[in-house]
């Protein structure tokens, strides 16, 4: 069978995504076997959820959309894995913003950045509330959107979509392989980085959904079958990462004081 470049470039991209997560992926199974079979359980049964879930959004968007009550269209922004995309963006918005407040260094206005951004991004999911409230789409944003919505990230062709999530599936692999393999080894100390890195090096290896829902979505952003899907996955990965976060700074003063 023929493939052109168009349909064989994603493809290689996908094949090549998942072998670099391959070596994360069975160190992982391989620390969870010291301690018993029954300690991949969970991980394995969520990456088999995840594994039904990107076949079910590839058999959607090869056979004309008729999931879309699950995972929207290309030309309306509704479905399921939409809406849980806006609630986990929100939710790393509200993550982000309280502990920006909790630090007292440069740290802050990054996470403070990265909230905003997430907030920003989640209005852009929901069209800012259009597919609730039902408004109109003002007429000079409905000549130039692609899908008759109030939003930005709508006036550009799709495809150029395409190119930045399989980018960015790409970094998050090799930052992930990196802070997985080398994060606890090379980072050390008390500064905002060092702290930020060390959780998540603990969060991939210990979180039993961590590593798999960071590896699915990185893996997945590389083919337009599954970016909606791979979105939602990566809002959750976020989400879980925050909240360990959260946990590890709940309850006590800021963040600087600790350490006095």
């Amino acid at each position: 069978m023929n493939l052109s470049v168009e349909h064989a470039g994603p493809a290689i991209a996908l094949l090549a995504a998942g072998l670099i997560a391959a070596p994360i992926a069975f160190d992982f199974a391989r620390d969870r076997l010291k301690t018993g079979w029954v300690s991949l359980l969970l991980p394995a049964g969520l990456a088999a959820v995840v594994l039904a879930g990107a076949l079910l959004s590839a058999w959607h968007n090869r056979s004309g959309e008729p999931l879309v009550w699950l995972f929207g269209s290309e030309t309306v922004d509704f479905g399921v894995s939409e809406f849980g995309v806006v609630f986990t963006l929100c939710a790393t918005a509200a993550m982000l913003g309280w502990l920006a407040i909790r630090e007292d260094n440069w740290g802050r206005w990054l996470l403070a950045l990265a909230g905003l951004a997430a907030f920003v991004i989640a209005g852009e999911e929901l069209s800012w509330g259009q597919w609730i409230f039902h408004w109109s789409t003002p007429e000079p944003i409905a000549a130039v959107n692609l899908q008759q919505e109030t939003n930005l990230h709508n006036l550009v062709d799709p495809r150029l979509y395409d190119v930045v999530y399989g980018i960015a599936g790409f970094a998050i692999l090799f930052a992930a392989a990196g802070i997985y393999f080398f994060g606890d080894r090379v980072w050390s100390g008390d500064g905002f980085l060092s702290r930020m890195i060390a959780t998540a090096s603990r969060w991939l290896r210990r979180s039993h959904a961590g590593a798999v829902l960071t590896l699915s979505a990185a893996v997945l952003l590389q083919h337009e079958l599954f970016e909606e899907y791979a979105e939602f996955l990566l809002g959750a990965a976020a989400v879980l990462f925050l909240l360990s976060v959260v946990r590890d700074q709940r309850g006590t003063t800021r963040l600087e004081a600790v350490h006095v």
